[in-house]
Formats: C-alpha cells, sequence, structure tokens
C-alpha cells in the first residue's frame, strides 16, 4: 500500500476547548477531564480510553465508489493498524468505512471498534494467534425491503474506504464535549471542525477522532445496500448514489457514533474530511453513517463526546482521481 506520513501539531487541550464550546447548539460546553471507562455502558468500545500515541488514517476513498467500485481495494484492520506504525503488544482503532465485501458477499457501513494486546515474545500483526484481540466492530446493512441491521462482524477486514483514529486505547485526559439543542444548519461534527478551522486555519491543520452518544433525540443516517448490478454501472453521478441508491433512515437516541474528522487538508490529500459510523450498542436495529440529527419540539436533540487529536496523519492508497 502507498504510505504517506504527515505529522500534526495541535494545540494543547484547554485551547481547543476554548474553541470547541462555542458550538451552535442552545447549550454547550467543553473542558479537559479523565475519560471514563468506554467499555462500560452506553459506550460498549473495545478498550477504556482513547489516549497513547493517538494518529489518525485515511485510507482508499470515495474514487473507490464512483463512478464504479473497485474491487481490488480489500483491506485488513490489522494491517492498517501496522502501516500506522501502531504497536502490536496493545492498541485500539475505531472509526468509519465500508464493511468487507471480501467476506460478506455484499456490501455494507461498518463501525471499527477493535482492540488486542499480546504478552507474547514477539507479537506479529501479521500472525492473529500472537495477539489477544477484542472486536467489537460492528456491520450495518439493509436487506431487500431496506430495513437495517446492526450485528457483530467477526472479520477483521475492511474494503473501499476507511477512516481511522488510533491509539493505544488508555485512559487518560480527553475532550469532553456537551451539547443540547442544536440552533444552526451545522451537524456536531462540522460545527467543531469548522470552528477550529476559523480558530487555527491551515497553518494548524487539527485531526480529531473519538466518540460520541447521541443520548436524546433522533437523528439522520444512511446505510450503503449492496452493489448494483454490473448492467446498472458505472453510477450515473453523484446525485444517484444520493437519491437513488443509499438508504436513509431516523432512529431514536441512545446511538453510539465513532468519528474522525479534520479542521483542514493543506496538502491536498483528499481527505474525507467528516465520517462518523453510528451503532446501537443495546440492539440490532440501528446504525448508519451519521448526518445530522433532527430537531423538532418534541424533544432536544442532546450529545456527549470524548475527543483527542491525533499527532501523525497516514494517507493510506490514495487513489489517483
Amino acid at each position: 500500500m502507498r504510505v504517506t506520513i504527515h505529522p500534526r501539531n495541535p494545540p494543547p487541550l484547554e485551547d481547543l476547548a476554548a474553541v470547541i464550546e462555542n458550538l451552535n447548539f442552545r447549550s454547550a460546553t467543553a473542558s479537559v477531564e479523565q475519560c471514563p471507562d468506554l467499555r462500560q455502558p452506553p459506550f460498549k468500545l473495545a478498550a477504556p480510553g482513547i489516549s497513547g500515541n493517538s494518529c489518525v488514517a485515511d485510507i482508499g476513498g470515495q474514487p473507490n465508489l464512483f463512478p464504479s467500485p473497485n474491487f481490488d481495494a480489500k483491506y485488513s484492520l490489522l494491517e492498517l493498524a501496522k502501516e500506522m506504525q501502531m504497536s502490536p503488544s496493545g492498541g485500539f482503532l475505531l472509526g468509519a468505512g465500508a464493511a468487507p465485501f471480501q467476506d460478506l458477499g455484499h456490501n455494507a457501513e461498518l463501525a471499527p471498534n477493535i482492540s488486542w494486546k499480546s504478552e507474547h515474545a514477539s507479537p506479529d500483526f501479521n500472525d492473529a494467534s500472537t495477539l489477544e484481540i477484542r472486536n467489537d466492530t460492528r456491520v450495518i446493512e439493509v436487506n431487500e425491503v431496506k430495513s437495517p441491521s446492526c450485528e457483530r462482524i467477526q472479520s477483521t477486514n475492511c474494503a473501499l474506504m476507511m477512516n481511522l483514529y488510533g491509539s493505544s486505547g488508555h485512559p487518560g485526559p480527553v475532550l469532553k464535549v456537551t451539547a443540547r439543542g442544536r440552533l444552526g444548519n451545522l451537524n456536531l461534527t462540522n460545527c467543531i471542525r469548522l470552528g477550529l478551522n476559523d480558530a487555527f486555519g491551515d497553518q494548524m491543520p487539527i485531526s480529531l477522532g473519538g466518540v460520541f452518544l447521541l443520548k436524546k433525540g433522533k437523528a439522520k443516517f444512511h446505510v450503503m445496500p449492496d452493489f448494483p448490478n454490473k448492467e446498472d454501472l458505472p453510477f450515473r453521478d453523484r446525485g444517484q448514489i444520493e437519491k437513488e441508491w443509499l438508504t436513509y433512515h431516523e432512529f431514536e437516541a441512545p446511538i453510539v457514533c465513532l468519528t474522525v474528522f479534520h479542521s483542514s487538508d493543506p496538502e491536498g490529500l483528499g481527505l474525507r474530511m467528516e465520517h462518523t459510523h453510528c451503532f446501537d450498542a443495546e440492539g440490532n436495529t440501528k446504525g448508519g453513517h451519521y448526518h445530522y440529527d433532527i430537531q423538532d419540539d418534541e424533544q432536544e436533540v442532546e450529545y456527549e463526546a470524548y475527543l483527542l487529536p491525533g499527532y501523525t496523519l497516514y494517507r493510506i492508497d490514495q487513489p489517483s482521481s
């Protein structure tokens, strides 16, 4: 895989919090606090925290789907961890991307949520027997009548496009963000990243990753169906994907959301600026790609997020187009 490495030098967490708390919500806070144990409800992640050697990666990209799927774009989360220079002795990946069609036999959404550790003398990402893996990754898909499901997947593979936040998975200080009652048009993640861009510009690009909980209210999501038949490809344009192919759903809280986003892309790496995939930690019917919360008069939307910046950005297998 083609890999380019881009150091990041984000400001202190306190400076980030001072910018983030100016969210377009009726009530919002941002502070530096000790991360709770994210293995516990309501998050049920595969590691207790998101601290330690934090990094982000953008793998593949939307050109691997449009205008026609690139069926050679097949990846392994453990191999990607290796390319991100993570330690086989222990680590944690979360994020958003496409499910491994090579294993499922069809297309779907993926919410990576996987940790590993090892007491082996020579742990090796290429030899899973040397690793103790906890795989709480979810695949979100729709059936023939576009009814969604959200289930754990045994595979550690992915495909087409992937955005990952990597860390040692340790507890530690994090950015805790709370928000209630959206006022503007921007969703939670875009509000944060554009606010950071306004404050720090292209001279200090910031890449953030972590988890947020939709605690109250509801939100809109999409779920990719299976690939079209060969005779229906290539896609005519992005409008066809958005209007005719993707399936859209509204789900009530609580929903756990795994996110990676960037304030800017000064190197022109073709980054996906925001990517968030969500799952139902208590059931199997809710999840997908997060669009935005839905404001109504019945209940204000409410969020709780735990985020950290990455100190290295890896651009992996960037499409040529």
